[in-house]
């Protein structure tokens, strides 16, 4: 028999063992007399706390459903304490694997609309934070940034391999990069990673140690961050508000839009910067 009719859903079981291991039983309510010899909470103490059968748990976890209900989840995730991005990422690993489609084009709509942004920085990232396309703001934004071969320019790899993205982020560089990386894993989903993605990870893995804890611990992140600070060569220290917003008709891709708090000394500064050396 072959393993994908063993095991439908490998990846929620791998997602839900490693989430039962973190929690304190104490912090779940649970005590118990027995000795435990591996951290967390056992199946049967977690099946439990769900409202369901040790057995049904234990074919979840051990991968031998392709699905769950988002009832079934949703108990799941209040038992084990879930974050709100953890839980989002359980429903996604419970839904059908999507098929593979071929890359979406970047539309000439949405790259009239990025030029019509002015000094305003607008980066195009699709699932896999492969940057598609950048204002010349962006560019100017990103120090370092052009500087990569066409075929490896994504966000990630920018932040793991580029000197200047350490210098642009500061003292926020590693939270940033991890929160990247969480995102990467929220969006995949249950979907298998393929060409650049596969690259991406695989190299990544084999050269960032910041990369390899956090993708093997599995941490997803929401793109919720409203507010970045970057230490630019040029501008200064400059803060920005991050706006993501959904293309419409090019499933998968988001526009970053970065943008100054009006009136405040980083647009001014960003601004005279744009004005004086435009790209």
């Amino acid at each position: 028999m072959q393993e994908s009719a063993i095991r439908p859903n490998a990846a929620l079981g791998e997602f839900l063992r490693s989430r039962r291991a973190r929690l304190d039983p104490t912090e779940a309510g649970v005590v118990s007399a027995r000795r435990r010899r591996v951290p967390g909470l056992r199946r049967e103490e977690l099946a439990a706390l769900a409202g369901m059968s040790v057995d049904y748990y234990t074919r979840l976890e051990q991968g031998r459903h392709s699905a769950a209900s988002p009832g079934v989840l949703d108990a799941i995730a209040r038992a084990l304490n879930l974050p709100e991005a953890d839980r989002k990422y359980l429903h996604r690993l419970a839904e059908p694997a999507p098929p593979q489609g071929d890359p979406v084009p970047v539309r000439p709509e949405t790259r009239a609309l990025m030029r019509a942004l002015g000094p305003t920085p607008a980066v195009l990232i699709n699932a896999s934070m492969d940057v598609l396309a950048m204002n010349p703001a962006g560019r100017r934004l990103y120090a370092g940034f052009d500087a990569m071969p066409p075929h490896e320019r994504n966000a990630i790899r920018y932040m793991l391999s580029a000197p200047e993205a350490r210098e642009l982020h500061g003292g926020d560089w590693t939270a940033i990069t991890a929160e990247m990386i969480g995102i990467l894993r929220l969006r995949s989903g249950r979907k298998p990673l393929v060409g650049g993605a596969r690259d991406l990870v695989d190299d990544m893995a084999g050269s960032s140690e910041l990369f390899r804890r956090v993708w093997q611990d599995q941490t997803v992140s929401l793109a919720d961050r409203r507010r970045k600070t970057f230490h630019h060569p040029q501008a200064g220290r400059i803060e920005l508000t991050v706006e993501s917003l959904m293309v419409r008709h090019a499933e998968g891709q988001i526009l970053i839009v970065l943008s100054p708090e009006p009136g405040s000394d980083a647009e001014r500064a960003w601004h005279e910067l744009m004005a004086r050396d435009p790209m």
